[in-house]
């Protein structure tokens, strides 16, 4: 291994260790590889041709781990190949949807290069590669939606959102970039400047504020919001299931030139998390202080 090789790889151990020793809760988060099931990460719960799935890890404030990540993806695919099931709803068991990545384990993620090949029976519930979904979800979320979170509704088909919900997109405060398609499709929802006014500054934003962006659709009092994301599921499972699969791939093509922005977002993604900027970051984060990002 030659000396760049071995500063990245102690640039990401390092980013690992001192981020998961910083956020509570994170030191002992379960990997990918350690022998749990998806059903430890995600509840799935069929009412009729409607197909529940919750990100279920409130011990970690339901950070996206890597394990979380390839159950979601794997509970998509059963949505589009179960002829009995025409719609999704994603949602979320504890205080908050999703305020983020669990950061340890996608630092190892990233080292091992675990997505560069393609993953059977698996659709990406953050649509930034292929297959595209064929069936609609509907989002429902509440308390923290945050970085990743964002990007897991914001790649839903129609949003419903909690009054309480607080969104934010601020990866550049934490010395990396959003890698999971929001730089597309929030810009897209949102428009430039809406999008740019929160991306570049990392303020959050509130349920009414999503709305007058154009990013939700429904807001709710907290605690209803998943019944009425259930409402508009099953109103959409009472239709036609090939015209109910065929808007949103229509649509799609009139968008194609996304993908692959899309694409390249993760790759950037994995470069920035293994920059000075983004082990200072961690390094901060543990001592308390704010971080002093130098741009290399």
């Amino acid at each position: 291994m030659n000396d760049r090789s071995e500063l990245l790889k102690r640039r990401v151990l390092l980013v690992a260790a001192a981020t998961a020793g910083a956020l509570a809760g994170t030191a002992g988060a379960a990997r990918a590889d350690d022998g749990r099931k998806d059903g430890d990460y995600i509840t799935m719960e069929r009412r009729n041709a409607v197909l529940l799935i919750g990100i279920n890890r409130p011990q970690i404030g339901n950070r996206l781990e890597v394990a979380t990540f390839l159950a979601l993806g794997r509970a998509y695919w059963q949505l589009d190949h179960d002829e009995a099931l025409r719609v999704g709803v994603l949602f979320a068991h504890g205080s908050d949807f999703c305020p983020g990545l669990d950061p340890a384990s996608w630092a190892e993620a990233v080292r091992s290069r675990q997505f560069a090949a393609p993953i059977p029976e698996f659709v990406n519930p953050i649509g930034t590669s292929g297959p595209n979904r064929l069936k609609p979800v509907v989002v429902a979320v509440h308390g923290k939606t945050q970085l990743v979170g964002h990007e897991l509704f914001l790649a839903a088909d129609i949003r419903v959102a909690a009054s309480d919900t607080r969104f934010a997109q601020a990866e550049v405060a934490r010395g990396v970039y959003p890698g999971g398609g929001g730089t597309v499709r929030f810009a897209r929802e949102a428009g430039w400047g809406n999008a740019m006014r929160y991306m570049l500054t990392g303020d959050e934003w509130d349920a009414e504020e999503a709305r007058r962006m154009g990013l939700v659709q429904d807001i709710a009092e907290p605690g209803k919001e998943l019944d009425r994301a259930i409402g508009i599921a099953g109103k959409i499972a009472a239709n036609a299931p090939l015209g109910v699969q065929a808007v949103p791939a229509s649509s799609r093509q009139a968008l194609a030139a996304e993908d692959a922005a899309l694409a390249a977002t993760f790759p950037i993604f994995a470069r920035i998390m293994q920059t000075d900027d983004r082990v200072e970051y961690a390094r901060a984060l543990k001592e308390g202080r704010a971080p002093v990002y130098r741009g290399r």
